[in-house]
């Protein structure tokens, strides 16, 4: 994992422990420390003085102010990321940090590789929002790249190259995308809108709840193809369409 080029970062984090923890995680990953606050007030003179690319808040800061109200202030007068750290996970906390619209949500104990991606993400959304406004871009369910796609999850953008794609499988208005490594996820989105997202070269729908990566299907049937280590069923009324694409005859 390397940072994609010079990234500041400013710390926004009440126990010195944690931020130090914090600092030394980001440092090893590529990326530039501005400084570290563990209140509001000294947080915006960092962001005066240092101008980061991204703020990572703890939600829960000591003081009258708390980093909800400090991620307001990020969102409309510095217009830079921000991402929230935090121990609590429940409903109310969710809640109320989606009022903000964090660019990430982190939850505390997290990894280097949970760190890299949400920063990553951020980093990657922002650059792609010229022109457009941040509400809009939230709303988008994916983000869509010459090799891969941006799915989101949580108050993430999670990256898949096309060539890990699988297969896609319809259950109801969710979606589950299987990858390569086991990896599987889950999204709101109806098949056909999904399957307009993806470049048709690759992908084909050989069913009425089956999507498949073309370039990983292993053994084909009447009934069903082989795709990965999995079976996927073949739909009747998509067979003359699967020949065509695929340039055989079974």
């Amino acid at each position: 994992m390397e940072a994609s080029g010079e990234i500041r970062i400013l710390i926004v984090e009440d126990e010195l422990i944690i931020a130090e923890d914090i600092r030394t995680k980001l440092v090893s990953l590529g990326y530039t420390v501005t400084g570290m606050a563990v209140a509001a007030d000294e947080a915006e003179d960092l962001l005066k003085s240092e101008k980061p690319d991204l703020v990572m808040l703890d939600i829960m800061l000591k003081g009258e102010r708390d980093g909800i109200d400090l991620a307001r202030i990020i969102k409309d007068q510095y217009k830079i990321p921000f991402i929230f750290l935090t121990s609590y996970a429940d409903k109310v906390t969710i809640e109320r940090a989606k009022t903000v619209m964090p660019d990430g949500y982190l939850v505390k104990p997290f990894t280097d590789k949970d760190l890299f991606a949400a920063i990553e993400v951020a980093i990657f959304r922002k650059s792609r929002t010229n022109g457009q406004t941040d509400d809009a871009l939230r709303e988008s369910q994916s983000e869509v790249l010459n090799d891969c796609i941006f799915i989101k999850k949580d108050y993430l953008l999670i990256k898949i190259k096309f060539n890990d794609l699988l297969w896609i499988k319809s259950d109801g208005n969710y979606l589950e995308l299987y990858c390569n490594g086991g990896k599987k996820h889950l999204i709101r989105s109806t098949l056909k809108d999904f399957l307009n997202k993806l470049p048709p070269t690759v992908f084909l729908q050989i069913h009425k709840s089956y999507i498949v990566n073309i370039n990983h299907i292993e053994a084909i049937e009447y009934s069903h193809m082989i795709v990965g280590n999995s079976e996927i069923p073949v739909g009747r009324l998509f067979v003359e369409k699967i020949k065509e694409t695929l340039h055989i005859d079974f």
